[in-house]
């Protein structure tokens, strides 16, 4: 296993520059912003408001969290200090009741900045009393933002709702299945078809699946997922799962996230077998392989044979990327994890030895490390969310912003990245930013820049 020196260099200051990632609250935001008719409300300053900029109208052109009429799906209590030494719990109360009673309120999440959470409000009973009141959810999303980034914020939302729902009264089904943890990080056309695709899988197994968390539904449809007698618990849902299947009996099943061709196939070969639908799954692949194998015949020995590649982004997409890079003769030479230690659990073993790792860097250290990489190892392709994208160029390198966030690339037609359905997709990605790097190499060449 090789790993990065993060010593610093003799006689320099300690690089102080902030972590390349974004913060516990913005992953509440998309999670908010997966649940159409759902409001946040954050106990914080007005500045809160300001960090839906990652999502809407950058990451997400399709987002819902603003909205010109005014009423907003993020809300804040314009705290200020000096309102911290006397009770604020009437005040929150009653903005929590408002936005309850609200027509288009579906359910209510309220979460908070660490200055108000150290006061040690019960937040939790103030949202029993006001779903009491009101008869609309109300949820508390523990405020985690010292100890956790984004990725934290969104699987925090999940386990929260998964805790407080109300999910009595059916009798789960192990035919019907729920996948909990899909990372729906925008509306837009990648996350539509990568959903379509996963409902086709596991209805081409004959499971019916009954709910994703989160796919862009309405806050009450989540309650179908008590209908579920089989959780697929993806990485990005485990605890969550955990939890629904505690309080409904459900069976959990750990999947990987179903990115890259052998990923899916592990995928549904499991289903088949957990399940007691082997034949189906094997009927399911080998019409799959039929149809996506041939298309790689030339792209293999002459677009990505012995090309070396670098990520930059979270710790679920890379294990997809190393896997398709390997069926392609390509290279995984580097990996740059841009979130805490604690999402790491078998990283090291899933990318093997020969991909060096830079984990939770700061961003003096993910640029130093990222241009003298791409040059000293002549990488032919960056695969980087917008944190890194563009950080580094010449040399022939090509870039591909993928991940959340992705501030440049967007995807208004539907063109998944999971699944079979979207193993093509993804490869041309990367094939068309390879072949698009060498011509412009080769104009430079011949006329300069």
């Amino acid at each position: 296993m090789v790993e990065v020196d993060r010593s610093p260099p003799g006689g320099h200051p300690e690089d102080l520059s902030q972590r390349v990632t974004y913060t516990f609250l913005v992953g509440v935001y998309l999670a908010t912003n997966a649940l159409k008719d759902t409001v946040t409300l954050v106990e914080g300053p007005d500045c809160v408001h300001m960090k839906t900029q990652y999502v809407q109208g950058n990451h997400d052109w399709l987002s819902t969290l603003t909205s010109v009429s005014g009423h907003h799906r993020i809300a804040n209590t314009a705290l200020h200090p000096v309102q911290m030494t006397r009770s604020r719990e009437d005040a929150l109360r009653g903005t929590l009741a408002r936005i309850a009673s609200h027509p288009t309120t579906g359910g209510v999440l309220l979460t908070s900045m660490p200055m108000a959470a150290i006061t040690g409000a019960d937040y939790e009973r103030i949202c029993r009393d006001v779903q009491a009141d009101t008869g609309r959810t109300v949820i508390h999303v523990p405020g985690r933002s010292l100890s956790g980034d984004w990725l934290d914020g969104y699987q925090e939302t999940l386990v929260s709702l998964a805790r407080q729902l109300d999910l009595s009264g059916s009798t789960p089904v192990p035919e019907r299945v729920a996948v909990i943890g899909y990372l729906m990080d925008r509306h837009e056309g990648d996350h539509r078809a990568n959903l379509r695709e996963i409902r086709r899988l596991l209805t081409a197994l004959g499971l019916d699946p009954v709910s994703i968390w989160l796919e862009g539904q309405r806050f009450q449809d989540l309650t179908r997922v008590r209908e579920a007698g089989t959780l697929l618990a993806f990485p990005y849902g485990r605890k969550a799962a955990r939890w629904i299947a505690r309080r409904t009996g459900a069976r959990v099943i750990e999947c990987d996230l179903p990115f890259g061709l052998p990923a899916t196939e592990r995928l549904v070969q499991v289903l088949g077998k957990e399940l007691g639908r082997e034949q189906e799954a094997q009927t399911l692949i080998q019409a799959e392989l039929s149809r996506i194998i041939p298309s790689l015949e030339f792209v293999i020995p002459f677009v990505f044979q012995h090309r070396r590649v670098g990520y930059v982004g979270d710790p679920v997409l890379v294990r997809g990327l190393r896997e398709t890079l390997d069926l392609l003769g390509a290279e995984l030479s580097f990996a740059v994890i841009t979130h805490p230690r604690h999402h790491l659990a078998g990283l090291p073993e899933a990318l093997g030895p020969a991909t060096e790792r830079l984990e939770w860097p700061r961003f003096k250290e993910m640029i130093a490390f990222l241009r003298d990489r791409v040059a000293s190892r002549g990488i032919h392709l960056l695969v980087a969310h917008s944190g890194a994208v563009g950080l580094v160029t010449g040399h022939g390198l090509a870039s591909l912003e993928f991940g959340f966030p992705s501030f440049h690339t967007h995807c208004l037609a539907d063109r998944p990245f999971l699944g079979f359905g979207g193993v093509l997709f993804f490869i041309d990605a990367m094939a068309n930013a390879l072949r698009m790097a060498e011509v412009a190499q080769w104009t430079e060449r011949l006329w300069g820049k």
